[in-house]
């Protein structure tokens, strides 16, 4: 009789830990949204969901072996009440079995609740790793989208320097041909006026040293020769790499003589022969010289 109470305790703390392990169940499945709504990247929603099914796969294992321990221990009980003195003994050995097996049972289910707990703490560290690299990325493309705006500013400003320089340069086209211009019209004093005016307004321009020739031969051709010499010696001094240079030797020579200076004549158009000996104004110089001896 004593024996059928010491059975009854037990069954009645079989019964006592099923509704832990259920209540603990009820708890992993209540926390499992949680936990999905915590893994933002949808790799790691993934990975957790196949690690958690994997979890409570062995949560039904641990309940179904349970189970089945409680109907051991009901088969047990029935056995008990048949059985005589004799076997007393064998059947709280296999009660003291099943009563460890069920311990066994709920540390594992605990160890596996922990486990869950911790992939939850995992989660909401790497969801917090995820926050911060998505706001370092904002705040990179925000930059980014700063440098753009100044590349688009420096850009206009670009393009709008570069229209003022085509302006100018057509500006300077239309001044200089305006000029020669008026050299066939053989208005001089207004050409050289016009030339002037280019030459201050670009004076680093492409044309300056040719701006400098057709001004002495404005003067030239108003009989200014001493002022044509002079505008000749800017070209020559000033631009000695100008495809003017051998014209404003040779005019710069004449000039001379026109002055009656044949001897000053005479140096200029011997080094425009001595330094330019291929250039068309050398037949000029040459016969410009033997008229002078």
């Amino acid at each position: 009789m004593r024996s059928f109470k010491n059975l009854k305790c037990i069954v009645f703390s079989e019964k006592s830990r099923s509704v832990f392990l259920k209540a603990m169940w009820l708890v992993v499945v209540a926390f499992l949204p949680m936990l999905l709504v915590h893994c933002a990247p949808q790799d790691q929603v993934n990975m957790l969901e196949r690690r958690i099914n994997s979890l409570s796969a062995e949560n039904r294992s641990f309940s179904n072996q349970i189970n089945f321990l409680k109907q051991e221990i009901a088969e047990l009980k029935k056995i008990t009440q048949k059985v005589g003195k004799q076997d007393i003994a064998a059947v709280r050995s296999r009660q003291a079995e099943l009563v460890n097996r069920m311990d066994e049972l709920q540390a594992e289910l605990l160890r596996l609740n922990g486990l869950i707990d911790q992939i939850g703490h995992k989660s909401a560290q790497e969801e917090e790793a995820t926050l911060r690299f998505k706001e370092d990325l904002k705040k990179q493309v925000e930059n980014l989208r700063e440098e753009v705006k100044l590349l688009q500013a420096s850009t206009k400003v670009t393009k709008e320097v570069e229209q003022a320089r085509k302006n100018a340069a057509q500006g300077a086209v239309d001044l200089y041909q305006q000029a020669l211009d008026l050299i066939k019209q053989k208005k001089y004093k207004d050409a050289k006026k016009t030339l002037r005016t280019y030459i201050e307004k670009h004076p680093h321009g492409k044309r300056v040293a040719n701006a400098y020739f057709w001004m002495g031969e404005c003067e030239y051709n108003i009989q200014r020769f001493e002022e044509a010499i002079l505008e000749y010696q800017k070209v020559i001094s000033r631009y000695p790499k100008s495809n003017k240079v051998p014209d404003s030797l040779l005019k710069q020579g004449i000039a001379f003589a026109k002055l009656g200076d044949n001897e000053s004549a005479k140096i200029v158009l011997n080094k425009l022969i001595k330094k330019y000996p291929k250039s068309p104004q050398v037949s000029v110089a040459k016969k410009k010289l033997a008229r002078l001896k």
